[in-house]
């Protein structure tokens, strides 16, 4: 599977992930380590002499997540929890999360109609994601201390933003699953 967000793109056999919260959020476990802009990230198992590499950074290195430095990941310094709540709730991203997720009903099943998807959506499937993150925020909102948010670097400021934790589970990114499309491959 690969799941990406317009031009964010997790390989799953590169990063380990699991659905959580009846699949609504995405975990996906992910390390801190030193990058240059100048490098890429090397992933696991495609080199193994490179993952015994040193630990500590050059001159020309900063410490980052591996996932941010692949993606060019932004920080939002702007998002703190009230921010955070009003973007979950605002009628306006509920409105293109509603497409969102309609579309990837239909990529799910290529049969469906757009009436029809909509009709599935808005028959309760809204109703249950909507629960879902729900839970998810009563899950972040609590260790908000431990959160850092990101977007992609074109600074998409209404889409989809990525929420990294970093508590004793390890460091992992939560992504928002309908915001983002999922392939097989």
């Amino acid at each position: 599977k690969q799941w990406y967000q317009r031009r964010v793109a997790i390989t799953a056999g590169a990063y380990a992930y699991e659905e959580l919260f009846g699949g609504a959020i995405v975990k996906a476990a992910c390390k801190w380590g030193h990058y240059s802009n100048n490098e890429d990230v090397v992933l696991a198992g495609s080199n193994p002499s490179a993952e015994d590499g040193e630990e500590a950074g050059t001159e020309t290195s900063e410490r980052k997540i591996d996932l941010v430095h692949q993606f060019k990941l932004v920080e939002c310094n702007y998002m703190n929890k009230k921010g955070f709540k009003e973007w979950l709730t605002d009628e306006d991203n509920m409105t293109r999360w509603k497409k969102f997720f309609v579309d990837g009903l239909q990529e799910k099943d290529y049969k469906l109609s757009d009436e029809d998807a909509l009709a599935k959506v808005e028959g309760g499937a809204m109703k249950e994601w909507k629960k879902e993150l729900t839970n998810f925020a009563k899950f972040i909102l609590p260790q908000w201390k431990n959160v850092m948010v990101y977007h992609d670097v074109k600074e998409d400021l209404e889409g989809a933003k990525i929420f990294y934790i970093g508590d004793g589970e390890g460091d992992n990114f939560y992504y928002i699953n309908n915001l983002y499309r999922t392939e097989k491959f």
